[in-house]
């Protein structure tokens, strides 16, 4: 290939490949005047469709041991794998933020798993909500009646109790390191020490 820069006189040869990748619709987009048509042409010689995670769910199963093996060396655990509950709700969910969000998933269950094999607790709720929905009628059928005052009292309660579990936990895996426990989190540090502070939480920790 050969091009000139702009101002210059001396032609230059390069011997590159371009590969460029995107989630938009470019046909659309050329269409609406946001994309340069002529651009459009030049990149797309041989284009490669790659379907989202949630079209190729087959994928899944290969993918969750390579993350499994990376978060417990960076982690610095011993997860041997998932349970088949586990294998059955991260094949089901449709991915919409794509191999990221299938990362980020497994990097958080490696961190609070404390068996062999990752359950299906480990996983957040939006990966857990095709078994949750029944419990959760399950035990709204027990729960005697009361004010909605109440039950916001029983909701914050909770959501208390997880966080201070989740915060502990995160501080076990790294040490009792802020920094490492508000990344793991994903949360920042100024965050983190907030509530810790709420939760009633010393901050004695290294960092």
């Amino acid at each position: 290939s050969e091009f000139e820069r702009v101002g210059g006189i001396k032609t230059i040869r390069v011997d590159v490949r371009l590969v460029a990748a995107t989630n938009s619709d470019l046909k659309k987009e050329i269409a609406a005047g946001t994309f340069r048509e002529d651009l459009y042409y030049r990149l797309n010689v041989v284009p490669i469709r790659l379907p989202p995670l949630r079209e190729r769910a087959e994928d899944v199963p290969l993918l969750v041991p390579h993350f499994i093996e990376k978060f417990n060396a960076r982690l610095k655990k011993s997860v041997k794998g998932v349970e088949p509950e586990t294998e059955r709700l991260l094949a089901s969910h449709p991915w919409p933020g794509n191999i990221r969000e299938l990362e980020n998933v497994i990097e958080r269950a490696v961190l609070f798993c404390d068996r062999e094999r990752i359950a299906p607790e480990h996983l957040p709720p939006e990966v857990q909500n095709a078994s949750a929905l029944p419990r959760a009628q399950q035990a709204s059928s027990s729960l005697e009646p009361t004010s909605v005052d109440g039950l916001k009292e029983q909701v914050k309660a909770a959501m208390s109790r997880l966080e201070r579990e989740l915060i502990l936990k995160a501080l076990e895996q790294t040490h009792a390191n802020v920094t490492h426990a508000a990344r793991l989190l994903k949360i920042s540090r100024k965050g983190l020490q907030l509530k810790m502070k709420e939760l009633g939480l010393r901050e004695d920790r290294s960092d």
